[in-house]
């Protein structure tokens, strides 16, 4: 939950994170997600104004995300939002979440002067988008099959790591002190040279645990390959989309963000290329509140909001270009 001025300013901002009730199961659950919504969203709320000493009176609209996502998640954020929304009849402004992902890179997007390549790597996502007018922008590319998150995950599970999997992957790999094992002898290509693939990475990967005992030795070794391969990969596309693009910046933001030798490879590539890297922090790389009320505040500034009574406004939970069904080969 969070609130934010016309400015920008932050007014109150907290995260309610899902990730011990989840990590039970080795994943996210959709239902026991959509009912922890239920749970905490009253609570939030009344803390929110509570703490600022406002009133949903002196709101002038309200962010919420409309997609992608998990459809129970997204009903009960939208729900609760319209309900509050129709008290007061104000505006909705529907938020894609992975687009707001590169929102908390950069304090001001009036700062990016020039062309500007976004790259959002998470659990349920890998989008590169051009962006030349925010909050205006573009789809480059995208993930065929599974995200770079979800081979992190798998890769944790696999290795009797916990979840998520993305920090106990790379606090195992840090222990590492054995060469490298390739998981691949071809580089990955899809129809889109651009796009990204994860599901031969996961079953390369899932047949190397299986022929191989783990111990304290081989599953550092085992987690740091698998960092190893996942970052080389992501870094593959973004040399091709630079080349392609010649942006003077680079966003990077969601859940994989935060990984370690990522944020390593990318400034040491920016740096070659000579162009302005941003990472959004670490303490805004997950899903949270702010990045879809920053973005929503300049959705709504550009005139893109849903005035009361909402009839054209629903959830969506994968964005149209989602569906693109692309052949995955390896290519020498």
């Amino acid at each position: 939950m969070a609130l934010v001025d016309m400015t920008g300013a932050i007014l109150f901002h907290q995260i309610h994170s899902q990730e011990s009730l989840h990590g039970t199961y080795g994943g996210v659950v959709p239902e026991v997600a959509s009912r922890a919504h239920v749970e905490v969203l009253p609570s939030l709320v009344r803390s929110a104004f509570r703490d600022t000493g406002s009133s949903p009176s002196q709101l002038q609209g309200i962010a919420v995300t409309q997609g992608p996502g998990l459809l129970g998640s997204l009903l009960t954020g939208i729900s609760f939002a319209k309900g509050i929304g129709s008290a007061f009849r104000l505006p909705l402004i529907g938020v894609d979440h992975v687009q707001a992902h590169l929102r908390a890179c950069v304090d001001s997007m009036e700062s990016l002067q020039g062309k500007t390549v976004g790259l959002v790597i998470s659990g349920g996502h890998t989008h590169l988008f051009r962006i030349e007018n925010w909050p205006n922008m573009e789809l480059i590319s995208q993930t065929v099959d599974d995200a770079a998150g979800e081979a992190f995950d798998k890769g944790a599970k696999l290795l009797g790591l916990s979840y998520p999997g993305g920090p106990s992957i790379q606090k195992e790999a840090e222990k590492n002190t054995l060469p490298l094992l390739p998981l691949t002898k071809k580089r990955i290509r899809t129809e889109n040279p651009l796009d990204f693939s994860f599901s031969g990475l996961k079953t390369a990967f899932s047949l190397l645990v299986r022929k191989t005992e783990l111990n304290e030795r081989t599953r550092p070794l085992l987690a740091a390959s698998l960092q190893h391969a996942i970052v080389e990969h992501v870094l593959d596309r973004i040399e091709q989309t630079v080349f392609q693009e010649s942006p003077a910046h680079l966003l990077v933001g969601g859940g994989v963000s935060a990984n370690a030798l990522l944020r390593k490879t990318l400034h040491a590539f920016s740096a070659q290329q000579g162009m302005t890297l941003h990472l959004s922090p670490l303490s805004l790389a997950r899903d949270n509140a702010l990045m879809i009320a920053r973005h929503g505040r300049e959705l709504f500034l550009s005139g893109m909001s849903t005035p009361y009574p909402y009839t054209s406004f629903s959830p969506y939970t994968r964005e149209a270009s989602d569906v693109r069904v692309k052949k995955t080969v390896f290519q020498s």
